[in-house]
């Protein structure tokens, strides 16, 4: 048998053992679902560093560009040509844009970390006095409404003995000794101060790694900066050696797009939160609402959010507003209406622009479903990573409409249409 003849042979084998490989991993997947999602786990926790200076070199991309730009328009053309010049200078906008990024990095927190510490410290401070407020709004609501109070009084009475009961069954009898109040304190007090301490000293390592981490991270973001552009050219390689030319062409294409979508996404609406953050810090300064560093510092945190940001960062501001001066809390409802206002309309396009080229539902959708899948982390990124997919599909349907000769515009679809086969 000639070699050529046993080519469909071996094609055909080796699509057999993929299917047969495929089916076991499927079963394995499903009726091993803990152990493959612990498998996950312990490799996101090993990866972790890398996914951080991925992340850290992606929004670092931009101001390295520019300042290399910059060097580069500052240096003669024969040196342009010099590879080792070129080389030198790339490492020269890295090492400026890791400096920049450190020094805002450096600045945003001293300007904001001592208002938030005296903000949290002056509402720990003021919560005896909250306390006593809520407690004469109470009886004086209760004297007014005496119906209301005769159906919370039973529920209030009940509570209230049942505590008596477990003080009296539980705490005292344990307290009438030494040796009682001994045998206590070692089987009920000492196991839970222990969970405590172990929390404690859990967290502290859990810092300790996420420091370790984050120096790693920090290399890795160098060494993606430095190499981005072999790295890119490599990828290049094998989607070319895999995929026909123009699949590959439309493959790198997408590739680009995606990337336009999502810095263009995350750095802009980063950009939009920092100065929704500073117009809220401000102007909380000039109504003489409380808390403005903590106010602001939240309110600017949870822009990043779209669609429901807002409402998320301003509910728990309007609540402690409200244990201070319930009138201020209505002007400043009205204050985040105003601001978000402007947010969506005049600062957000102007920032923003048509990054992702989604509408309002599909905005709506992808963060309800990201959301609830991935939490925070999915509330911010599920728009550009819904938008990459949404345009994935728009030109993967173009190009079978294209290639069947019909129509691509959406209105040439609405309504009642005719047969579409010539």
């Amino acid at each position: 048998m000639k070699r050529n003849d046993r080519h469909p042979y071996l094609a055909a084998g080796l699509t057999a053992f993929a299917v047969v490989a495929a089916s076991l991993c499927l079963f394995f997947a499903l009726f091993h679902f803990s152990d493959v999602a612990r498998f996950f786990n312990m490799l996101g926790a090993i990866l972790r560093p890398i996914f951080m200076g991925a992340v850290i070199a992606f929004l670092l991309l931009p101001v390295h560009r520019y300042i290399l730009r910059f060097l580069t328009a500052m240096t003669p053309d024969k040196r342009i040509k010099n590879k080792r010049d070129m080389a030198f200078l790339n490492i020269v906008a890295i090492i400026l844009s890791l400096l920049l990024a450190f020094f805002l990095f450096y600045l945003l927190l001293a300007m904001v970390i001592p208002q938030v510490y005296d903000s949290v410290v002056g509402l720990i401070q003021a919560i005896p006095d909250y306390i006593e407020v809520v407690q004469v709004w109470l009886q004086t609501f209760f004297e007014d409404n005496p119906d209301i109070q005769a159906a919370i009084m039973p529920v209030y009475s009940s509570a209230a003995s049942s505590l008596e009961q477990w003080l009296n069954s539980d705490i005292l009898p344990n307290l009438e000794s030494v040796t009682t109040t001994f045998n206590w304190v070692r089987q009920t007090i000492l196991p839970n101060i222990t969970g405590v301490v172990a929390g404690v000293s859990g967290m502290v390592v859990g810092f300790l790694v996420l420091v370790k981490d984050l120096l790693i991270s920090i290399i890795v973001s160098v060494y993606l900066l430095v190499r981005k552009d072999i790295f890119a050219a490599q990828s290049k390689k094998i989607i070319y050696s895999l995929f026909r030319t123009d699949i590959a062409d439309l493959i790198v294409d997408e590739t680009r797009n995606a990337y336009r979508i999502m810095s263009g996404f995350i750095n802009g609406k980063l950009l939009d939160s920092l100065i929704i953050g500073i117009i809220c810090l401000v102007c909380c300064n000039l109504f003489k609402f409380p808390y403005p560093a903590l106010i602001a510092t939240i309110v600017g945190v949870t822009n990043i959010i779209p669609f429901f940001g807002p409402f998320i960062g301003a509910i728990p501001c309007g609540l402690l507003i409200f244990l201070v001066n319930p009138l201020q809390a209505i002007y400043f409802a009205i204050f985040i209406l105003v601001l978000q206002q402007f947010d969506g309309n005049i600062l957000g396009p102007k920032i923003l622009g048509d990054s992702t080229g989604l509408a309002s539902f599909w905005v709506l959708f992808s963060i309800l479903f990201f959301g609830g899948l991935f939490g925070f982390a999915g509330m911010v990124l599920g728009v550009p990573v819904f938008a990459m997919f949404y345009s994935v599909v728009s030109r993967l349907v173009s190009y079978g409409l294209r290639s069947r000769s019909l129509p691509v515009e959406t209105e040439d679809y609405m309504g009642k249409t005719g047969p579409m086969a010539r």
